[in-house]
């Protein structure tokens, strides 16, 4: 029994198993291989279980937020304007991962349009501020990938 039966320890465990004792009975180069690219999978997969919903929300967040200092900063563009106010009427506060992720989706909306204003009208502040929320999008994509190799190639 699984005291800790989140998605990333099922994840974990499987991958477990799959090293311990899959790999350990195969003795096939290129199925040592494709083990080791599971692995890999399954890694990243329980790193992102694990926090996929909290980043989508905090990245949404930060989006808006940059939409909205845009919008009030450089008042008056029809696009960021249109992308608040579909995001203002279709965000949910569910946790259910669709509706994260729809929400997360008219975030991005948000920031697309604000981004493209900000550097159109060569704000250097805001700019600069939108590299930031792509940082940390980066940064979350990044643990994602973990310690990503390609197995088998030299």
């Amino acid at each position: 029994m699984l005291s800790r039966p989140t998605t990333e320890q099922i994840l974990l465990d499987l991958r477990n198993e799959l090293l311990t004792t899959v790999d350990a009975a195969v003795e096939s180069p290129p199925v040592k291989i494709a083990i080791q690219m599971m692995e890999n999978v399954l890694r990243n997969c329980a790193e992102r279980a694990a926090h996929e919903i909290a980043w989508m929300r905090e990245e949404g967040d930060a989006m808006v937020a940059f939409a909205r200092e845009v919008a009030q900063a450089l008042p008056g563009n029809s696009s960021i304007d249109a992308a608040l106010t579909t995001y203002e009427s279709g965000r949910s506060d569910s946790l259910h991962l669709d509706d994260v992720s729809a929400t997360y989706s008219l975030a991005g909306h948000c920031f697309s349009a604000a981004l493209e204003h900000a550097v159109a009208q060569n704000h250097t502040a805001l700019h600069l501020k939108a590299r930031a929320i792509l940082d940390l999008r980066l940064d979350h994509e990044n643990r994602i990938k973990g310690e990503w190799a390609f197995v088998g190639r030299a």
